[in-house]
């Protein structure tokens, strides 16, 4: 008996979909003995307060349990909204301005969906992070990447585009940035430039979408208020801006619990789309990390996150300068966990992909951190949270020589 092919019935967006290359890259890279991988954007397993959370996730279940196990709001728990609220400073926040996600990544799809139809244009950095490229790119958006300095966007740059854009009658919806610790390039925006984006999006009448999944590693320098917050305080305008964050980083990605912020009538409007996507968070997590922040553990956790990931980060930028060849150049970030990378323009970093992998270490070429059609071939992205310090020197000097 034939096997029917259903290849003819799939949707124009499943079959032009790609599969992310991060994660076929980890499948990859976990099977080959001995590699040494900065590929992945991985938490180090010793950053998971297993114990803490293994000990409230017996508690919540056999004391909260009736609840925790149920049907939860599609907008999170109003417990762990009050949390959150206490957590980040922002006690004034109303609760229909706050949604809990399954990830940042996910809050950032249903702001995607909440606003575009195909076709319609989202500005970003370039580069900026695929996961959430491939899913505005998965909702018909158009991706136009912006250039970056060592501060970020430049918003001359931004303003030039906009202008074209405009004269053009083009469909542009919103501008998306991951000002702190930027995924892949681990550069930070200054309060200024902050200031100067946030200018631009007011005089073009564009909402602005926050990414901001690395904020609390930061290991050195000042900490900055969000556009989210300057948008509000100093602009007077609490619709601008909507913040996309995520407990990935500090508690555990396998938990897959984030927020997101913005004007109640946009926080409406996604809630609809999680109504239909994911019914609601998990519950469980939710009043889990819950309590876990409430009983103070929270903030003394992230310093030993820190404490291990600042060690990492200078030990791959002392490697770095001790083995790189003439012509590299490198950002210095002030936390997060990436570092990103530039050649002379005569490396191919595809193919160098190729070599390094057989040599037994891995990156990330920066040619897939662009939107579609758009990227350079001489830029990678290294992560240093993962891998053990002992290894990163190692890892630095394989791949230097094969440079």
């Amino acid at each position: 008996m034939n096997n029917i092919l259903f290849d003819d019935l799939y949707s124009e967006a499943t079959n032009t979909m790609e599969h992310s290359f991060i994660r076929e890259i980890l499948k990859v890279t976990k099977s080959v003995e001995g590699i040494i991988s900065f590929a992945g954007g991985l938490p180090h397993p010793d950053s998971f307060p297993r114990e803490k959370l293994s000990e409230l996730f017996s508690e919540v279940i056999l004391s909260e349990g009736s609840e925790a196990l149920q049907y939860g709001a599609s907008d999170g728990d109003k417990i762990f909204k009050d949390i959150i609220k206490n957590f980040e400073e922002v006690p004034y926040l109303n609760d229909d301005e706050l949604m809990i996600t399954v990830g940042s990544t996910n809050g950032i799809y249903y702001f995607t969906r909440t606003l575009i139809d195909p076709g319609d244009i989202i500005l970003c950095e370039a580069p900026s992070f695929p996961g959430s490229i491939t899913s505005m790119e998965a909702c018909g958006a158009r991706l136009v990447g912006i250039e970056m300095d060592e501060l970020g966007m430049r918003p001359d740059l931004l303003e030039e585009k906009l202008e074209e854009l405009t004269s053009k009658n083009a469909p542009v919806k919103f501008i998306y940035v991951i000002p702190e610790f930027h995924n892949p390039t681990g550069r930070t925006m200054d309060l200024q430039r902050r200031r100067d984006i946030i200018k631009v999006a007011t005089k073009y009448r564009l909402p602005i979408l926050e990414d901001q999944p690395y904020r609390e590693l930061r290991f050195s320098g000042e900490r900055v208020m969000t556009l989210w917050e300057i948008a509000r305080t100093e602009f007077n305008d609490p619709k601008l801006v909507t913040i996309a964050k995520s407990f990935s980083k500090i508690l555990g990605p396998g938990l897959r619990l984030g927020f997101a912020s913005g004007p109640p009538e946009t926080i409406n409007h996604m809630v609809k789309w999680a109504q239909k996507v994911n019914v609601s968070p998990d519950c469980l997590t939710q009043r889990v990390t819950a309590r876990y922040i409430e009983r103070g553990y929270m903030r003394s956790h992230i310093k030993k996150i820190i404490d291990l990931y600042k060690p990492k980060k200078e030990a791959m930028m002392d490697s770095l300068e001790k083995y790189m060849p003439e012509g590299a150049k490198w950002t210095n970030p002030d936390g997060g966990m990436f570092i990103w990378v530039t050649f002379d323009e005569s490396i191919d970093t595809d193919k160098l992909f190729e070599k390094a992998i057989k040599n037994k270490v891995a990156f990330i070429p920066g040619a897939k951190f662009y939107p579609k059609g758009t990227g350079k071939k001489n830029e990678i992205r290294l992560n240093f949270s993962y891998p053990d310090t002992e290894m990163i020197e190692e890892g630095i000097k394989r791949l230097a020589q094969l440079l």
